[in-house]
């Protein structure tokens, strides 16, 4: 007799089990959709302060990279506005004054990066770094090289920040 009192009471078992079996499977996966939910914000929020600090970083990188260039050419204002209080200067002196200029200036250029570029005549004309405002026969120089330099051009690394404006030998 007591077997068959188990059997119902097992019966009754197996049914609750696979009654409850859907709904803790139904339990599981919304809190596995909870999870995945709050995986996906937080790779949203992170995503965007990834995205906020590399402007952030940009934007410092920019100011620091402009303020060491005024470093760098504050002194050559300093002698320009020293200069331009002188009085009585001979044009020799003048001249001299403003050579030093330059030349304190170009070091100033070459601190933060900045090259002349400074073809010679004769030189191969390069359209990428030479600008041709002119074709101009020189003597001794070859069809398409350059006749004559008229301004020097200037570079940052690889790129040209302004070509050198240079005369082109004409074709024979």
């Amino acid at each position: 007799m007591d077997a068959t009192k188990d059997q119902p009471n097992d019966m009754h078992d197996e049914a609750a089990t696979e009654s409850n079996e859907p709904i803790d499977r139904i339990a599981a996966l919304e809190l596995e959709i909870a999870e995945l939910k709050a995986s996906r914000l937080r790779a949203l929020a992170d995503l965007q302060n990834t995205a906020r600090r590399g402007v952030e970083n940009e934007s410092r990188a920019l100011s620091q990279g402009v303020m060491g260039a005024a470093r760098s050419i504050l002194p050559v204002v300093d002698h320009v506005e020293l200069a331009l209080q002188q009085s009585g200067m001979t044009r020799e002196q003048a001249m001299h004054g403003l050579s030093m200029l330059r030349d304190e200036l170009t070091k100033a250029l070459e601190k933060v990066g900045i090259e002349a570029i400074q073809p010679a005549v004769g030189d191969a004309f390069h359209p990428g770094v030479h600008e041709a405002v002119m074709r101009q026969a020189a003597e001794g120089v070859a069809a398409n090289h350059i006749s004559m330099v008229l301004q020097s051009g200037y570079r940052l690394a690889d790129s040209v920040l302004r070509p050198a404006k240079v005369a082109v030998q004409p074709e024979e």
